[in-house]
């Protein structure tokens, strides 16, 4: 049945009441996807003389043959461990790292964010082609 199929002119007031209502729960049910929401990576504890800061960005654009561009996000914790976080929709790219002082242990990944709001970790060149989709 479609909504096309339906005659409301042959629907009694009450019955077009509930065929209302029904719609609105099932508006509600549903979650908007395009909106922005929070995406947070965990960061374990970490010596904070050594390493930097965990940092986390989304990329905003990424010009043919340059470097994208980055809106950051926050670092909610301390060197006992906590999360990078970021506004972030589905299908965009987000970066994520930390550095580390002495130069041989700084980490730095990409990753898109699914439907779910989890992150899914890919190469740059991965990352490069999911965003010019």
């Amino acid at each position: 049945m479609t909504i096309e199929s339906i005659d409301f002119a042959q629907l009694s007031v009450e019955q077009i009441k509930h065929f209302i209502a029904q719609a609105q729960l099932a508006l509600t049910d549903r979650k908007d996807n395009t909106a922005p929401r929070r995406v947070a990576i965990a960061f374990d504890s970490y010596n904070g003389r050594r390493y930097s800061r965990p940092w986390i960005a989304r990329v905003t654009a990424w010009p043919v043959g340059g470097k994208p561009t980055l809106d950051w996000g926050n670092y909610v914790g301390s060197d006992s461990g906590g999360e990078a976080e970021v506004n972030a929709k589905p299908g965009d790219i987000i970066r994520w790292g930390q550095k580390d002082g002495r130069g041989n242990g700084t980490r730095a990944y990409w990753g898109v964010v699914a439907e779910d709001g989890s992150v899914d970790r890919v190469t740059e060149v991965q990352a490069r082609n999911a965003f010019s989709a």
